[in-house]
C-alpha cells in the first residue's frame, strides 16, 4: 500500500485504516517508518478519532501510548471523545479520559456528554455523570 495523504487528495492514510481495523502490528510497522501518530485525513480525522468510533480498544491504548492527541479535533471539531461518545463505546470513553481527553464542545457546541445524550447512550451518560 501507499500513504495516502489528504495533501494528495486522498481520504485517509494507511494508519487510519489500520486504526479502524484494529491492526496494531500494522500500526506498529507504519510508526517505525516515521508515519505521524496524529496525521488527518481529508475531513481532520486522526487514526484515534477511528479507533474511539469503533471502539477499538487495544489501538486505542497503543496510539495514546504512542502521543496520539486525545483533543485533536476534526473539521467539524469533534474529537475522539465525541465520536466514542456517540457509538457508545464506554471503555474508550474511559480510556480517552484517563489520558487527558477534555469534555469540549464540538462546532455545533455539544460537548461529548450531550452527543451521548443525542444517540440515547445512556451507559455514557451514566458513566460520564459519575466520573467527570
Amino acid at each position: 500500500m501507499t500513504d495516502l495523504t489528504a495533501s494528495n487528495g486522498s481520504p485517509e492514510t494507511e494508519l487510519h485504516s489500520a486504526a479502524w481495523a484494529g491492526d496494531v502490528d500494522f500500526a506498529i510497522e507504519l510508526l517505525q517508518k516515521g508515519i505521524d501518530v496524529n496525521i488527518q485525513d481529508s475531513i481532520g480525522e486522526s487514526p484515534l478519532h477511528g479507533a474511539a468510533a469503533w471502539g477499538r480498544i487495544d489501538m486505542v491504548k497503543f496510539l495514546l501510548n504512542h502521543s496520539a492527541n486525545p483533543n485533536l479535533k476534526n473539521q467539524d471539531n469533534a474529537t475522539p471523545l465525541h465520536l466514542a461518545c456517540s457509538h457508545g463505546n464506554e471503555r474508550t470513553v474511559e480510556l480517552l479520559i484517563s489520558n487527558g481527553a477534555k469534555l469540549i464542545p464540538n462546532g455545533q457546541g455539544k460537548t461529548p456528554l450531550e452527543i451521548a445524550k443525542h444517540h440515547n447512550k445512556q451507559h455514557i451518560i451514566a458513566w460520564l455523570k459519575r466520573n467527570t
